[in-house]
């Protein structure tokens, strides 16, 4: 008889706990297939009309997903696997409510993987921009910005790519891989910008169209092996006071990265006896380090920077198993990283904008001083502030050769 009790207990033990499961599960009733979705990879805004009403000009990538999922790529692609929309309005929120009623599906922002702004646009004003970026619960701040150089964010955002059939996030794979191999650029994001534009100037990397866009906008553009219109991450952009002042190339560019201690690697050429740029120094390590002191009621900046690097590529007969030559190559090395940052240093100087933050720094220093000058700091002390460079090059290995075979 106990038994008996024992055993329906148990078994309505069990069935409560079935229920009560099915009752605490809340489940995804409100949940959304991605297909219910216009996914937007990319997002560019342009300088629309003269008149209020159509002030920006807003365009937006959308993933085809059927194309994407089915592994078109190359020569195999039939159709583009992505479209794009343009409309204009008094506000991004406009352009876009607008786009909504071209687009197949509700907009869905949280996978944008890059921002471009237009050159034009760029050059009158981007401050408003991000009002809505960051005000938006449906927007995420961490995708990179860019500015198009040239040309429309509109022109970039329809050329096909190869190899990655999403353009944005060619471009964003693009940019990733030149700032950790190239050292050249900067990848600045939306929240970076946000905060920096709040704050004074800042520097926002390039994107160039190479070649005809009309081109670029064709599946057949993405079918060929060398193609015909391309994308190339290219300058950096000095903004001030929310407007592009000036693009910086090449080794001023990254004179930029250097004092901003973001250069992971990058390739330094150096003389060989008489030979141009006949050495190759692969850059594996680098650190830099501000300090600022007040003297004398004037500020004063010192940037140390340490590298490290290895011998990748001789064009010339030079005897690698010697400290001599080890020792003469850091020297070179040295005055090469100095003279660069003293490039970037002097040209931002040049346009009285305080890109590298040195501001931020001294009001860390001395917050009654920098209380004092805040107002002038970029028009009329820091053009006139003295900056001074320490650089500590080391070459580590000289590969597998200490001799080369050239003589």
């Amino acid at each position: 008889m106990i038994m008996n009790i024992l055993l329906l207990l148990q078994k309505s033990y069990k069935i409560s706990l079935c229920v009560l499961s099915i009752l605490f599960i809340s489940g995804c009733w409100d949940s959304n297939e991605l297909q219910d979705f216009s996914i937007i990879s990319g997002i560019g805004v342009d300088k629309g009309g003269d008149d209020p009403e159509n002030r920006f000009r807003t365009t937006v990538q959308i993933i085809n997903p059927s194309i994407v999922s089915g592994g078109q790529q190359g020569g195999n692609v039939q159709s583009s696997p992505v479209t794009t929309y343009s409309e204009t309005g008094s506000t991004l929120k406009e352009a876009l409510r607008k786009i909504s009623n071209e687009a197949p599906a509700e907009l869905f922002f949280p996978h944008i993987q890059i921002m471009l702004i237009g050159e034009e646009l760029a050059k009158e004003g981007i401050e408003e921009l991000f009002d809505v970026i960051e005000r938006d619960p449906k927007f995420r701040v961490l995708f990179p910005v860019l500015i198009v150089k040239g040309h429309t964010a509109e022109d970039a955002l329809k050329v096909s790519t190869s190899l990655r059939p999403i353009p944005s996030a060619k471009i964003e794979g693009s940019l990733k891989s030149t700032k950790e191999i190239w050292g050249e650029f900067l990848s600045t994001r939306a929240d970076q910008a946000i905060m920096k534009l709040g704050e004074g100037s800042l520097a926002i990397t390039g994107l160039e169209i190479n070649g005809k866009v009309e081109k670029g906008n064709q599946t057949a553009n993405m079918q060929e092996i060398s193609q015909s219109t391309k994308l190339e991450i290219k300058g950096l952009a000095i903004i001030r006071d929310g407007k592009l002042q000036k693009w910086l190339e090449e080794d001023t560019a990254r004179g930029v990265v250097w004092v901003n201690n973001e250069l992971e690697q990058t390739v330094m050429n150096l003389n060989c006896l008489e030979k141009k740029d006949a050495v190759a120094i692969d850059i594996g390590r680098a650190e830099s380090d501000i300090k600022v002191k007040v003297r004398k009621d004037k500020p004063v900046i010192t940037i140390k920077i340490n590298a490290e690097g290895a011998v990748s590529e001789t064009h010339c007969s030079i005897e690698l198993d010697k400290d001599k030559t080890i020792k003469e190559l850091e020297n070179q090395l040295r005055k090469e990283i100095e003279e660069e940052v003293m490039k970037a240093i002097n040209t931002v100087k040049e346009e009285k904008s305080d890109i590298f933050g040195f501001g931020e720094y001294i009001n860390i220093e001395d917050k009654y001083y920098w209380k004092r000058i805040k107002d002038k700091w970029e028009e009329e002390i820091f053009p006139e502030t003295e900056v001074s460079v320490e650089v500590n090059a080391t070459i580590r290995r000289t590969g597998m050769k200490v001799k080369s075979y050239i003589k």
